[in-house]
Parts: C-alpha cells; structure tokens; sequence
C-alpha cells in the first residue's frame, strides 16, 4: 500500500511538472524607451537567451504584452535584446531575478523602471546641461499622495537683480524639460535655453518656470483621475491637489510670483497633456492658460472627451493643444482624437484656442522642445510679439 502511496505522489508531481499554464506577461517600460525598442522576455525557460524570438514581447499602446506556456518556478528578467539593455531598479540599482512559481493561469504585471545601458549614459554624463539660473529642491512631500519627489525652477535672467515679480509656468515630467543628464533618452524640451532666449529677445515676457518631476511606477496613475483597465490611473484629482494645495502656496511664498490665475499656466505632453487638461479646467479659478502636447485622449476610453464635454470653462482660459502626424502605430487615430478635442474647446464659452498639426512630428521630448517656444509665444508674449 505505501509503495503504491508514493507511486502516486510520484505521478502527481510529473504530472504538475507536465502541465502548461498559460502565463500573460504585460509590461510596461520606462518613458525614455525609444518607440521603435523590442522587448523579449529572458529566463530559465530559455537558457537565459536575451534575444530570443520566441519570447519577443508585443506592443499594445503603452505596454508590451506575451503569452508563454509555463509551469513550475521560472525565474526572468526583462531585456531590449541583450544583457547591455537588461532592466534595472530604482536609481538604476542591480535587480535580482524575478521569480514565479507557476501552478495556475495568470496575469503577470511588470513595470520596469531603468534600462542598464540608459543608466550608465546618465552616470556618465558629468555636466548638467542647465542653462540660466535653476534652483533644484529634492524630496519635495506631497501629503496628498504620501511620496515625494523633485522640484526644478527656472528663474528669469533679471530675478536676482530686480524686485519684479512673475508669470509661473507649471510642467510635468520635470526631469525632461533642463537637462540631458536627468532625461534618461538624452534629449530634453530645452525648456531653459527657450525661454531665456525668448526673454532676452524682448518675444515674452520673464517668467518662472516649475518643473515637477514624476514618480517613476506611478507617473500613470497620478497623471489620470479615470482608471484605464490595462494600464492604471485614478490618482489624476490627488496630483491636482498636490499642486493647488501644497506646491503652489510654497512657490508663491519662497518666489517672487503673481500667483492670480491670469498669470498660472500648466503644461505637459503625453499624459502630462491629459492630466493639464483635467486640471486646467476642473480647477480653471486657477489656471488661465492650458497648454497640452500630444495629448493621451485614448486613455481610459477617451475618458477626458466625455469630460471636457460636460465641463463649462469658467473664466477666460487659453488652450494650446497640439499632435504630430507620426505618433504611434496609428497616427490618424491621435490625429483625429486631437481634432475632436479641438472642435469641443473651441466650441465653448471663455475658451481660446490655439492648435496645431506637426507635419511628421514624433510622441518625443525632441518633437515637443521644436514647438515649445511657439506656446511659450501664445502664453507670454509681449506686446510686440503679438
């Protein structure tokens, strides 16, 4: 009887061994990965081959998805192609193998935070490409979301000589819009370099610039109040409030701004463009001028459609909105998604709009830094400029 007992158990675990789950992968990558990367999944599953087109991963918006047939422990990592691009950690640490025992069908979700070879390219780069005068506050607290994270500003040419006070620009994705060596792709808006050059030529007139840098695995969910079933969001309304409440009363305090709503712009691309929106317009006593780059409309179901429809603008606001024609697999999907938001603002009561369609323009820093000094004209200019 014990023979035939452990016979069975046997039989049990070859059997468990034999069995394929079906194992789907989504992943999502950090921002600065360049549209045109592949993603291939490398482990115990496939003697750890880096590239192996079994295990290359497919692009479905803003992450990438595979269906492998697994059982047991596996243990993988996340590459684009080799052990040069293998993912790495927070603050581009060393991470180690991630580990799944497999006894059922799952979904397994995956946010790689750094890539090795972008890593070591910022580590290499010794000089910030700051131009002008930039303050950087490190850990700034947000209560209203429980993290913290960078501040940068750019203060106008004539702040420490003058007793004026200033125009605030607010930007998402601070760490892309002064400098190459914290903008992981290596390119940034140039943000500085075009408005010091902008004010120095008398086009607009001196302004601040807050950059409010993202949190890495949340930057989706803080830059959407609607969640997208695929890839997160909810937090948009607690972000809103961390920059009305909080970060906005502490620059007002420490610099010399006008903090009324007719000189409070917000700006961003992507999703940064979704989440100004929102803002803009839920908490328009606020803000007088909305400018959003290539804008996220896709997002939750064309969430933000719906809700600039039911919105009244309250007060007099200028939108800037602006899409490339070479975004994405589906351009003239984005294109016209941008139209249609184009057609509803411009419809509405207090509402100014300018918009624009970049001929061959990209979802890139590279492509929103060439249209930046145009908004920055619509926003600010002088009187001569206009």
């Amino acid at each position: 009887m014990l023979k035939k007992v452990v016979i069975f158990i046997v039989f049990l675990m070859f059997l468990r061994s034999a069995l394929a789950y079906k194992v789907t992968f989504i992943i999502e990558v950090p921002i600065y990965t360049p549209d045109d990367a592949e993603i291939y999944l490398a482990g115990t599953f496939n003697n750890w081959n880096p590239k192996d087109e079994n295990y290359k991963c497919v692009r479905d918006g803003f992450v990438y998805k595979k269906v492998l047939d697994l059982s047991g422990k596996v243990e993988f990592k996340v590459t684009r192609g080799s052990w040069e691009t293998v993912e790495k950690g927070v603050k581009g640490a060393e991470i180690p193998n991630r580990v799944l025992d497999v006894d059922k069908d799952m979904e397994v979700k995956i946010t790689v935070l750094h890539w090795r070879d972008f890593v070591e390219k910022q580590q290499a780069a010794l000089r910030k490409t700051y131009t002008g005068n930039i303050k950087l506050i490190k850990d700034f607290y947000s209560p209203e979301l429980g993290n913290k994270r960078d501040i940068i500003i750019y203060l106008p040419p004539d702040y420490e000589i003058s007793d004026n006070r200033y125009p605030v620009l607010y930007m998402h994705d601070g760490q892309n819009i002064f400098d190459e060596s914290t903008s992981f792709a290596g390119v940034e808006w140039k943000a500085d370099e075009s408005a010091q050059e902008l004010i120095k030529n008398g086009v607009i007139k001196p302004i601040i610039i807050v950059g409010i840098y993202n949190t890495g695995a949340e930057r989706i969910n803080e830059y959407s109040p609607w969640n997208d079933s695929n890839y997160g969001g909810g937090k948009g309304d607690l972000y809103a409030q961390f920059i009305i409440n909080t970060l906005k009363p502490y620059i007002d305090v420490n610099f010399r701004t006008l903090s009324d709503r007719e000189n409070t712009a917000i700006l961003g691309s992507s999703m940064g463009g979704l989440i100004s929106l929102y803002i803009g317009i839920k908490y328009n006593g606020v803000f007088s001028k909305i400018g959003a780059m290539s804008p996220s409309i896709w997002f939750a179901n064309k969430a933000l459609i719906e809700f600039v429809k039911s919105e009244k603008v309250n007060y007099p606001t200028k939108f800037y909105v602006d899409m490339g024609s070479a975004e994405g697999q589906n351009p003239e999907v984005h294109l016209n998604n941008a139209r249609e938001l184009f057609k509803i603002l411009d419809k509405k009561d207090n509402s100014e709009v300018l918009y624009i369609e970049d001929r061959g323009g990209t979802h890139s820093e590279g492509a929103w830094a060439r249209r930046l000094p145009e908004m920055l004209v619509y926003f600010f200019g002088t009187e001569e400029s206009n």
